[in-house]
């Protein structure tokens, strides 16, 4: 019995496999999907059942017997699949890795030549995306330049005159500090001079109110900056991967059930999460529904 509390076939039952030995059978070079769903029809098992052991979706294990690799999220994971799928009935581990490599290489020619084809007329999705991406490249060149032009090109005068500011609250503030001691001296008469610094003090105060007021506008803009981060909550262990605006990869891989995953980065970011049924997904302060972007329990979206 193995971890999943399923027996395994005895040895004279199990399907024999074909084909010489150090390459795989034809049943499992073209028919891996096919060897994983007869294991599980032999046990009488539903495809809920076998999803539940091996902590899938529904989606994805039915995707896995049908070999649509697409709808799966990346070689690593369709790997794994695999094998515990495999280790799941006790089924010969080692050849399904070898047919599965073999399905993958022959469906690798017939996507050049599909692709080879369609080269002249390219999707509306994938024009999309070559356009989106061309966008944020622009948009951060543009960006980066604009701000090289700021640092350069700004007027001096108005640098110095920030620059005169500060150092006139900092020489300021000490001046303060000394005069508040005067009320503490007993006579009426000593008090009555001290009148006039006094007025100074109050006199001097509205440019620390500016300079506080100017201090605390940096960390206000980046309170605003961080609201574009992302929260993942996890039911059940699910396989994420989340890119941000650059396309640079933020997160890849499995999160453990019971879980949270922050995330922070340039937004737009593009997500992929597997096992989608069972993630919960907050942006800023609302959840985001995941079902209208699911597909094969694979939800494939972008949050602005």
């Amino acid at each position: 019995m193995n971890e999943q509390g399923i027996l395994p076939l005895p040895p004279e039952e199990r399907p024999a496999a074909t084909g010489t030995a150090g390459e795989p059978s034809a049943l499992a070079a073209g028919g891996v999907g096919q060897q994983l769903r007869a294991a599980r029809e032999e046990r009488g098992l539903s495809l809920a059942e076998v999803a539940q052991s091996l902590k899938l979706g529904q989606g994805q294990v039915a995707a896995l017997e049908n070999e649509e690799w697409q709808l799966l999220p990346g070689n690593t994971m369709i790997r794994g699949f695999v094998r515990n799928y495999a280790r799941l009935f006790d089924l010969d581990v080692e050849q399904l890795m070898r047919g599965l490599d073999a399905a993958r290489l022959q469906q690798k020619p017939q996507l050049a030549a599909s692709a080879g084809t369609s080269a002249t007329l390219p999707s509306p999705s994938g024009r999309r995306a070559e356009r989106r991406d061309y966008l944020a490249v622009v948009g951060g060149l543009l960006l980066l330049a604009l701000a090289v032009l700021v640092y350069f090109f700004a007027p001096l005068k108005e640098w110095q005159e920030r620059l005169i500011e500060m150092i006139e609250s900092r020489s300021v503030a000490p001046q303060v500090q000394r005069a508040q001691p005067a009320p503490a001296l007993p006579t009426a008469a000593d008090s009555a001079p001290r009148v006039a610094p006094a007025e100074s003090v109050t006199s001097v105060s509205p440019p620390n109110a500016t300079v506080l007021a100017a201090a605390a506008s940096p960390s206000a803009a980046v309170a605003a900056a961080g609201g574009g981060d992302l929260r993942l909550s996890f039911a059940q262990s699910a396989w994420i991967e989340v890119r941000d605006a650059m396309g640079h990869l933020v997160v890849s891989g499995m999160m453990p059930a019971g879980s949270q995953r922050e995330v922070g980065g340039q937004a737009p970011f593009s997500l992929v999460i597997g096992n989608a049924t069972q993630v919960t997904l907050h942006h800023r302060g609302r959840v985001i529904d995941l079902a209208p972007h699911s597909k094969g329990d694979v939800a494939r979206l972008t949050v602005e």
